[in-house]
């Protein structure tokens, strides 16, 4: 499959990564970026060799959000309907995504592409990145899901400080309020990056999916539904050959190889 908006690659070591590809928008969403991303993200999670992917951008940024010129093309609400549901779209994708999605946010990432951040497992930035959920700045309000993760992750009084203002994170406080896992020097990014996604990879596939599936689901669940998920999940962890691997592979002291 082809792609004129995205880059899509699966490397050697089952490694799948989506680059948005419009530099010269600063990866702004258009029509045709949404569609190919939504595609992309289907064909990553239907492709039983891609164990993790990678989402990035091109260029300085990572994803400047909604492409300005897209939306005010819109004339009339049915138009713009159209914009909101390929933006809500690829969020319903990305949040119901099966394999660990690694967020490599190598510079400023706004508006709509926040969310498209926050809906992965993990986000690692470079040092050079920024966030800024300044959708108001515009007079526009959040979409695709960015004011669902938001507060998820920051708590609602400093998802309401965020929205309400406009205000732009540089990457250090980004990471102090845990929207990134992580931040690293450019020069360190790609590998660091790289080398998460390969841990990924080679760990044990059937436990890395059951422990994203019971986080995905902790959030909506009481306490007793989510222990019964966990001795479920738990169960068929005991029962496969990877975890007999793991722990011959404790006691005799050795890297374990999972299948």
């Amino acid at each position: 499959m082809s792609f004129k908006t995205i880059l899509y690659e699966v490397n050697e070591n089952k490694i799948a990564t989506i680059t948005l590809n419009r530099p010269e928008n600063f990866n702004a969403i258009s029509k045709e970026l949404a569609g190919e991303f939504g595609r992309a993200l289907q064909l990553a999670g239907q492709d039983e060799t891609v164990r993790v992917l990678i989402i990035t951008g091109s260029g300085k940024a990572f994803c400047a959000g909604g492409d300005l010129a897209w939306l005010m093309s819109s004339d009339d609400n049915l138009k713009k309907r159209e914009i909101l549901d390929h933006a809500s779209r690829v969020a319903t994708l990305l949040d119901s995504f099966t394999k660990p999605v690694i967020a490599a946010v190598n510079g400023t990432v706004a508006g709509a592409g926040t969310a498209i951040a926050l809906a992965c497992d993990i986000v690692i930035a470079s040092d050079q990145a920024k966030f800024a959920p300044n959708f108001v700045n515009i007079a526009a309000v959040p979409d695709s899901g960015a004011s669902w993760f938001l507060p998820r992750k920051v708590g609602y009084h400093k998802a309401a400080e965020l929205m309400l203002t406009g205000q732009l994170l540089d990457a250090q406080e980004a990471l102090r309020l845990g929207i990134f896992n992580r931040v690293v020097p450019g020069a360190e990014f790609a590998g660091y990056v790289e080398k998460l996604a390969l841990r990924l990879a080679t760990g044990p596939q059937n436990a890395i999916s059951y422990i994203k599936q019971m986080l995905k689901l902790s959030s909506r669940n009481t306490l007793a539904s989510q222990l019964e998920i966990e001795a479920s999940l738990q169960l068929m962890a005991l029962s496969d050959s990877d975890f007999q691997e793991g722990v011959q592979a404790f006691l005799q002291k050795r890297k374990p190889n999972f299948k």
